[in-house]
């Protein structure tokens, strides 16, 4: 059993980037032709048969496809194609979806949601508002529009937007964390931060809030409970490149504090030193391991500036400080890999150490 579907559009409402490069003008034998190719290209997809018509005389567009019952429909090829990251090749069949019926709101909200994921913003709230004309309470789709004017710089607007949203749903993370963007990006740190913490007490796990949080507070000074932040990230775990940010805010906060009492640490000289009578009796290999041991324990975080905190070695025997870990680790770095970086500068220590030794 076959089913039929139908929908029509004038010329002007045909999305026109949908036709390649160079775009046809409109009315033009070329986009005639194009649009029809278009759709039948379309519907053959789709497993069916589709009849395109064109009237000159109302400027409209009629497609009627023919499908068995049985196969899929566009709206679920189209999820597929979103949800497999095919974005560009799902867009072709979202606006299909819109021609067909431009008030459905599933089909606006994920076809503003590909713009944004496109970079093109402008469009995306084109789309976007579109939703909010026909269902104004539509949250994902008042977050995608806020996120659309924060992109472009409409700070503002996006916040008008994104308070929106939070006014019918105080609890959304996706909101919370764009608005606390918006706020940060206005250099309203104090109002942020409230926005922050509460996203934290409904997503605990999020490590770019603990950041944003860590950034926040730095920004007004209150760089204990930063730190705090910033090594809760990394004891929490997540995508990488988010973690690595919270260990460099760490590492400059650390290296700022450790470089407060002069250009020069003499403890750290003492302990480079140590380090290198050390590795007079040990081999290549075995340096090499200790370093990648250290380095492991590096990632954990360090506190350089804590004396009387003492982390464990598994290959050596005792307890270290902070800045004895980091200097055996840069020692040891030294012997195979000088050019790598451990998170802080101890050259002119290592140098005094080495003449020394």
């Amino acid at each position: 059993m076959s089913q039929e579907f139908s929908f029509q559009l004038s010329f002007d409402d045909f999305e026109l980037s949908l036709l390649g490069e160079p775009q046809p003008v409109v009315d033009s034998e070329e986009f005639r032709t194009k649009v029809s190719e278009f759709f039948v290209r379309q519907f053959i997809g789709f497993g069916g048969a589709a009849r395109v018509v064109l009237n000159d005389q109302k400027r409209e567009i009629k497609v009627v496809w023919t499908t068995n019952s049985d196969w899929g429909t566009p709206k679920e090829k189209a999820l597929k194609l979103l949800n497999d990251g095919q974005i560009e090749n799902a867009l072709p069949i979202l606006w299909t979806l819109f021609h067909r019926d431009p008030s459905d709101a599933g089909t606006l909200f994920r076809l503003g949601l590909a713009y944004n994921e496109l970079g093109q913003f402008s469009k995306a709230a084109e789309i976007l508002q579109r939703l909010i004309d026909v269902e104004p309470d539509h949250v994902h789709g008042l977050t995608g529009l806020g996120v659309a004017e924060l992109a472009v710089g409409n700070l503002l607007i996006a916040e008008e937007w994104l308070r929106k949203a939070l006014s019918i749903d105080s609890d959304d993370r996706w909101v919370l964390r764009n608005l606390s963007a918006c706020l940060l990006k206005q250099n309203r740190v104090e109002d942020a931060i409230p926005i922050i913490q509460k996203c934290l007490t409904i997503a605990p796990d999020d490590i770019a809030m603990m950041v944003g949080l860590g950034e926040a507070l730095d920004a007004l000074g209150r760089t204990t409970e930063a730190e705090q932040q910033y090594r809760a990230a990394i004891r929490t775990g997540g995508p990488e490149h988010v973690v690595d940010v919270a260990k460099e805010r760490l590492t400059e906060k650390s290296e700022a504090t450790f470089r407060s009492g002069g250009p020069l640490r003499l403890d750290a000289v003492q302990y480079i030193q140590d380090a290198l009578n050390r590795f007079k009796g040990m081999t290549d290999q075995e340096i090499q391991s200790l370093a990648l041991e250290l380095a492991m324990l590096g990632n954990q975080g360090l506190d350089i500036n804590n004396s009387t905190k003492k982390y464990e070695i598994n290959s050596l025997a005792g307890e270290f400080s902070g800045l004895n870990v980091i200097s055996l680790m840069y020692a040891a770095f030294q012997q195979f890999a000088p050019g790598e970086d451990v998170g802080i500068d101890l050259s002119k220590e290592y140098e005094i150490a080495k003449s020394q030794s």
